[in-house]
């Protein structure tokens, strides 16, 4: 799979260029299904929810316990198109996942990634990617990404307070003059896709999610990929937060999420 050009010109305007249904319903089913085999697990890679809830927030490296999530990390759908856009050869600067549980979902503050990894990781720059992979269908009720299109092109924004967990992961909030700033300018759109669709995102594309209040999962896997020209120079934070291996992904087959399919099948 690789990206037209118009594409290409549309990340680059607007910080975000999105591909429907990349992956089958089948590619999907295996990796919700893997999914299911650890989502209750107790591991230092799985975050909680702030309020109680027995239902996780975030779920990081997935692909070091989970074989579905390792081909999904190995994956040449998205490998080229992350490669095109950061023109050179890619490493996974962290993977996780966000599985929205229906009624219980929590938000996420309005922000940046490269905030986050610009502080915790050292990352030199912004040549990195969020890659925003669909294992749900995303409609407007059940906390879809909400983005600040074009917001990318101010750069890393200055006016923000890091919220830090104890578990080790940071969002750096933007405060709400800067937002209110900002959507004045650009407005925001909601990302709401079917599930096996893909989104590629600049990392300093301001964006935020809402609450789940429906009875609808809510799940998007975010491979983050970085350049391996960039990599991180505070080596500080879990290896499951930010990756210290920094070696040039080789790419599986096309078929390979579909040969694991045929097998639990």
């Amino acid at each position: 799979m690789r990206l037209t050009d118009t594409q290409i010109s549309d990340y680059h305007s607007y910080g975000f260029v999105a591909a429907p249904e990349v992956f089958t319903r089948d590619e999907i089913r295996v990796l919700s299904s893997g999914l299911d085999a650890f989502i209750d697990d107790k591991r230092p890679e799985v975050h909680m929810q702030r309020r109680g809830s027995e239902a996780p927030r975030l779920i990081y490296a997935a692909d070091r316990y989970s074989e579905a999530f390792r081909r999904l990390s190995l994956h040449p759908r998205w490998i080229e198109p992350a490669r095109q856009l950061l023109g050179s050869e890619v490493y996974i600067h962290q993977l996780r996942i966000n599985p929205k549980a229906p009624f219980d979902g929590e938000s996420f503050w309005w922000h940046q990634d490269y905030g986050t990894w610009r502080l915790e990781d050292g990352m030199p720059s912004p040549r990195a990617l969020m890659i925003a992979i669909y294992l749900d269908d995303v409609d407007a009720t059940n906390g879809p990404l909400l983005v600040i299109p074009g917001s990318h092109h101010h750069g890393h924004i200055d006016e923000t307070h890091p919220d830090r967990n104890p578990a080790g992961y940071t969002v750096v909030d933007i405060d709400r003059p800067a937002i209110a700033k900002l959507v004045a300018e650009h407005g925001i759109e909601a990302m709401t896709f079917k599930a096996g669709s893909v989104m590629f995102m600049n990392c300093n594309l301001v964006h935020a999610s809402p609450e789940n209040l429906t009875p609808k999962r809510r799940t998007i896997v975010y491979v983050n990929a970085n350049s391996v020209e960039n990599k991180i120079t505070k080596l500080v934070r879990a290896t499951h937060h930010a990756n210290r291996d920094f070696t040039p992904l080789v790419a599986l087959s096309d078929d390979c999420l579909e040969e694991l399919a045929r097998t639990v099948a």
